[in-house]
């Protein structure tokens, strides 16, 4: 029963080129980081293999410098990794895997089938396969021994149809694996059985993308035959989190903060938020001034500001009919709050909704 780590598309020397480049450099050594954290916990862990499924690096053509401080980092794990490059870090004659030296307890997995590589327990086989282009196809069949706990690790897309190596449900239930560690796609898909064989996705352990938002990270448990006990465990890389506010009811910077404060993310100094402003506004918010804030706190910030302008509420002040009832109802009463800023806002507020109602609009 062996204890193993599955992981996939860390994607390390990725440009960051959204991010302002002292910020992009950064969040590649934050890779490189939390690439040693895997490394700490195989050893915390007692974990007996390593499996990567694909997309190592961000590019087939990485810079030594990356790959070098990658192999070295790898190079301290305790157990055996085992690699089969997917369409970002290909394998060819140029790659990093062919041209550098290697750490002895990688093993990369080079050829366009299946591999098997035996592991010391001498009842576990890790088969493994590369990319050696940007697409791939890469047949499933293998001559498993049925004593033995077979495992995959290879790079593909359940039922895709991008020629990044599709692989079909029918694939899945005739090759028998005992489980199969995917990459490729970069959302968890959850640890789930096809047939009698297991497999997962664990998403990317590194997001590169603002829309990839959410925790990242890997699976980390024991496999036999029968079942796969897994559990996901987050990376520590940079995060990108999205936060949506409705500005609706919002009277001053005051509020606003108070009511975005809840909202955001932790741990910030990891992560790149996106707050969007939604919603009929009341008055200009300061948003360069809230966005040095947020900037200040978090990795990165963006603000979207996707408000409406409230409409004029004393349009219908002159009008005989019930909105000129309405209205001139309510403007006496915000007479009456005098300093009262919230009372104000409030009935602003009410104003607004029954003159929305009136009119058979509807309000964010």
């Amino acid at each position: 029963m062996p204890n193993i780590i599955h992981a996939a598309d860390f994607h390390i020397g990725a440009k960051f080129d959204f991010l302002p480049s002292e910020l992009a450099a950064k969040a590649v050594r934050r890779q490189l980081e939390a690439l040693q954290t895997l490394v700490s916990y195989a050893a915390e862990s007692a974990a007996d293999a390593v499996l990567i499924a694909g997309d190592l690096f961000d590019t087939p053509e990485v810079r030594p410098q990356i790959s070098s401080a990658v192999f070295a980092v790898l190079g301290k794990c305790p157990c055996p990794v085992f690699l089969s490059p997917g369409n970002h870090d290909y394998y060819y004659a140029g790659s990093p895997y062919a041209t550098q030296p290697l750490p002895a307890n990688l093993h990369v997995f080079t050829s366009r089938t299946l591999e098997p590589y035996a592991l010391a327990d001498g009842e576990t086989v890790i088969w493994g396969a590369a990319f050696q282009d940007n697409k791939a196809s890469i047949p499933l069949d293998a001559p498993l021994d049925p004593d033995k706990l077979n495992l995959c690790v290879v790079h593909g897309e359940l039922g895709g149809t991008g020629g990044y190596n599709a692989i079909s449900e029918s694939a899945v239930i005739s090759s028998r694996f005992d489980y199969i560690a995917l990459g490729h796609n970069h959302r968890f898909s959850g640890v789930f059985r096809i047939g009698q064989t297991a497999l997962s996705c664990p998403g990317c352990f590194s997001a590169t993308a603002s829309n990839e938002t959410g925790v990242k990270g890997y699976l980390t448990g024991k496999l036999e035959k029968g079942n796969a006990s897994l559990t996901f465990h987050p990376s520590e890389c940079t995060e990108f989190m999205e936060v949506s506010l409705p500005m609706t009811g919002l009277h001053d910077d005051t509020a606003l903060g108070e009511a975005l404060l809840p909202l955001l993310p932790t741990p910030p100094s990891r992560i790149c938020v996106t707050v969007h402003l939604t919603g009929t506004r009341m008055y200009e918010p300061n948003l360069s001034a809230l966005t040095r804030s947020l900037r200040h706190s978090f990795f990165h910030a963006v603000l979207v500001d996707e408000s409406t302008v409230m409409q004029d509420l004393y349009r219908y002040k002159d009008d005989d009919g019930l909105r000129g009832t309405v209205t001139r109802d309510f403007m006496s009463r915000m007479e009456r709050c005098g300093n009262d800023e919230r009372s104000y806002a409030k009935l602003t507020l009410a104003l607004e909704y029954a003159l929305a109602a009136l009119d058979g609009r509807e309000l964010d």
